[in-house]
């Protein structure tokens, strides 16, 4: 019987916009993290507490990518190769989006990924529920509510969720693992992407 996903956690690295000019990042990653099936992530939050103690961490330090040392980065995906959970990613080069609806609206953008990512199926979704980083909720939430709507029924997605990454351990997991795929792409930089490339299920290239 074919495994199925109830849970995910999704983030992204880089961002939706293309002023490029202005700051805007060339490539934009939204990675999805799930659990193996019959697997407990309060076992993999407790890992991470256990490496917080021993790099003299606060228990609420969060793990983000953009913010870390080189070394705790390393020790991060040194700790979550052990963990049972895979992944799925989305790569947008920017510069390959033709689409003027997609251009001139970053949501769309966004939303139109992580339809995409979702779509896939592949392991197949039941009734899942996406927690999504507060932050791009905020930004993207009422439009990917109403896309999700549209070409997801409800036995796919069920339910979406905020969630400070500050305070879930699998947020930031999905933050760490989309940033270093992120500096694979846009740095030329695959040291950390290295670290994870082993529970990669499938990555797109938009």
């Amino acid at each position: 019987m074919q495994k199925v996903i109830t849970k995910l956690w999704i983030d992204e690295s880089g961002d939706s916009g293309f002023k490029f000019s202005g700051g805007s990042s060339k490539i934009l990653v939204i990675v999805a993290v799930y659990v193996k099936e019959g697997k407990d992530e309060s076992k993999m939050e407790m890992e991470i507490d256990r490496l917080k103690a021993k790099l003299r961490l606060t228990k609420d330090y969060e793990f983000k990518f953009s913010r870390c040392k080189d070394d705790f980065r390393m020790q991060f995906f040194n700790t979550i190769k052990k963990f049972p959970i895979e992944y799925k990613a989305i790569v947008i080069d920017k510069n390959k989006v033709q689409a003027p609806a997609l251009r001139h609206n970053s949501n769309q953008l966004y939303c139109e990924a992580v339809r995409r990512l979702l779509y896939d199926n592949n392991p197949p979704l039941e009734k899942a529920v996406l927690t999504i980083d507060e932050t791009s909720a905020k930004i993207h939430h009422r439009v990917f509510n109403m896309v999700l709507k549209r070409y997801l029924s409800k036995n796919i997605v069920d339910k979406i969720k905020q969630a400070r990454s500050g305070s879930s351990t699998m947020v930031q997991i999905a933050d760490m693992i989309s940033g270093s795929i992120f500096r694979k792409y846009e740095k030329g930089n695959d040291n950390y992407y290295k670290k994870v490339r082993s529970k990669e299920k499938i990555l797109i290239k938009f």
